[in-house]
């Protein structure tokens, strides 16, 4: 199969991605983020003033915000932290400070043309969001008025397709991530054990597939039904193919019986487990807990590294004194990453199409809270989508609890040539 067939095959497959990232990103509300309030070294956590000063530019954020099913609201707090430390600390964007248009889309293809509407008649030079759920709604009428889209991860249609849209980070993370460590630990086999919906086997069958078959790795796909308590036959089924590395994608109740199943086997095998199968309060049903099991994170949350000093800093300073965690992590990282990629790019012309030519000519920046690791939105990141600026993932070790520790970036780029 050529390289034209082969990708248009993935990009097919790729939005179904939406429904289950949307999954990992709510579900893991809590991290490895310490929530402790020392707020007397907030201000030397920012660093040294630089208040922009010019004409003000005005940004919309969307975001899904609280629906009936998930609350992603915080996702707004973070941006506004994200603006207040860009405007104060700084210089702003190119010098100006950034006005923060906000719209919530509670889940609604009609509230979220809305919002994009509401953007188009703000004038707003750029929108960032995390992951919506309709985001295919808002893309199209952004793309129509020529306002560039930033996205936490677009993995829809137009997504992936749009031009000026752009996932900022690794949109299929929670299969390039596993496969590239698989292929640095020198395993030949792999499982997955997916929950089986299409947002997530589906994938894990198409894109997984591709992707470990890049790293040279022998893998098996173990779909099982949501609300199975008693995985150990399908383990042990398994097991037949003698895996090093098992890989879990689901909620933490699926994952939970998936670890159960796998401990009461006696399996030896490296387990590693996206990051909506951690929960702390699910970790007392598990034997052992989440003890040696690595966890595929969006976001690296070390207390210890400067990143997060200025995050939660930022956050108790700008955002209403919101915890330190993945949802409000997803709106500052976003909308920080479009300020750093912008003024490296050293932006002088602020309206919708300026921005947008300074984050394609931008040098590689280091995305917040991913452990020093780069992105890039120049169309080369990915080979499967020029809308996608990253190919790393994080890995960390969970304790028993579902707390991380050593994060390890994880450069996946290799696994994306679709050539010969």
């Amino acid at each position: 199969m050529g390289a034209g067939s082969t990708q248009r095959r993935v990009r097919a497959v790729v939005p179904a991605l939406l429904a289950a990232t949307v999954l990992v990103l709510s579900a893991c509300s809590g991290g490895s983020s310490n929530s402790a309030a020392d707020t007397a070294d907030t201000t030397a956590a920012l660093g040294t003033p630089d208040k922009a000063t010019g004409t003000p530019v005005t940004l919309g954020m969307i975001s899904d915000g609280k629906g009936t099913a998930i609350d992603q609201s915080a996702e707004i707090q973070g941006a506004q932290a994200a603006v207040g430390y860009i405007n104060d600390y700084l210089g702003g964007l190119g010098g100006h400070p950034i006005d923060l248009k906000v719209c919530e889309t509670k889940n609604s293809p009609a509230q979220a043309t809305d919002c994009a509407n509401q953007m188009v008649s703000a004038k707003v030079s750029g929108v960032v969001a995390g992951t919506l759920a309709e985001a295919d709604q808002v893309i199209s009428v952004l793309s129509a008025a020529k306002i560039p889209a930033f996205f936490s991860q677009a993995a829809s249609k137009l997504g992936l397709s749009t031009p000026g849209v752009f996932s900022m980070t690794n949109a299929i993370n929670y299969f390039s991530t596993p496969a590239a460590y698989a292929k640095q630990q020198g395993y030949q086999k792999a499982t997955m054990v997916v929950i089986d919906v299409p947002g997530a086997s589906g994938p894990a069958k198409q894109i997984g597939t591709l992707l470990f078959g890049n790293a040279k790795i022998a893998y098996n796909v173990v779909p099982i039904a949501p609300g199975t308590a008693d995985m150990t036959p399908q383990i042990q089924a398994a097991e037949g193919d003698s895996p090093q590395m098992y890989v879990l994608l689901g909620d933490a109740t699926f994952c939970s019986s998936a670890i159960k199943a796998l401990r009461t086997l006696g399996v030896n095998a490296t387990i590693a487990a996206s990051e909506t199968c951690v929960s702390k309060d699910a970790s007392a049903s598990i034997p052992g807990g989440y003890q040696g099991v690595k966890v595929i994170a969006s976001l690296e949350f070390n207390a210890d590294d400067p990143e997060y000093k200025t995050f939660k800093a930022a956050l108790a300073r700008y955002g209403g004194g919101t915890a330190p965690a993945s949802i409000p992590g997803i709106g500052y990282t976003v909308t920080l990453a479009l300020a750093r990629a912008a003024n490296a790019a050293k932006i002088q012309d602020t309206s919708a199409a300026g921005l947008l030519a300074a984050v394609q000519s931008a040098p590689p920046v280091p995305y917040p809270l991913n452990g020093g690791a780069t992105f890039q939105c120049n169309g080369k990141a990915v080979s499967l989508s020029p809308n996608i600026c990253s190919a790393n993932g994080i890995i960390a070790d969970a304790a028993d609890d579902g707390s991380l520790s050593n994060y390890q970036v994880v450069q996946a780029s290799e696994l994306f040539k679709t050539g010969g």
